[in-house]
């Protein structure tokens, strides 16, 4: 009976959570695929340690997306490669019926982002692309509130450079 109730309150808890860690997952791997698995993963784990989480269902959220990061993090050291946060149409907000131009400088837009440096293409995914607070990223990634702030503008200084207009009418310079 105590277990019951201990699985209807976490599942309670997870379920308006789980379109972000999705988000999240997916940002972080790139692959739909590979999120589900880190999903399950991390969902796994956090039932476990449910028991550890402290601050009560306030607190559930950003609990369980550490989880989440901790895991990727962990699996990415595993198998020694290197995290690409490709397009993720469905997720980042394409607008199903732009117009040719619309659809010309979203891709354009995020084709650039994808030629950024790994830790600017993170900041800017989790921030823009999730939604995700300064200070919730720094979270995340183990990182100060500053060090995050400052890839923020760096990443966004560079699409600008490389996306200003030059006199010749090239759209891109690198």
């Amino acid at each position: 009976m105590f277990r019951r109730r201990i699985d209807e309150e976490f599942l309670a808890l997870l379920r308006p959570q789980e379109p972000k860690l999705f988000r999240i997952a997916r940002a972080l791997t790139g692959q739909e695929a590979d999120a589900w698995d880190l999903l399950q993963e991390s969902t796994l784990l956090a039932y476990d340690r449910f028991g550890q989480l402290r601050g009560g269902p306030d607190a559930f959220g950003p609990w369980i997306r550490r989880i989440l990061v901790n895991t990727a993090k962990n699996h990415l050291v595993q198998r020694n490669r290197v995290v690409l946060l490709e397009a993720m149409e469905a997720e980042v907000g394409f607008d199903p019926s732009p117009g040719p131009e619309e659809l010309l400088d979203q891709r354009l837009l995020w084709d650039e982002v994808m030629n950024l440096e790994l830790h600017h293409r993170q900041v800017l995914t989790l921030r823009f692309l999730l939604d995700l607070p300064v200070d919730e990223i720094a979270t995340l990634l183990d990182l100060p509130a500053g060090t995050v702030k400052s890839r923020i503008h760096r990443a966004l200084a560079t699409l600008r450079q490389r996306l200003q207009p030059s006199a010749e009418g090239a759209v891109i310079q690198r």
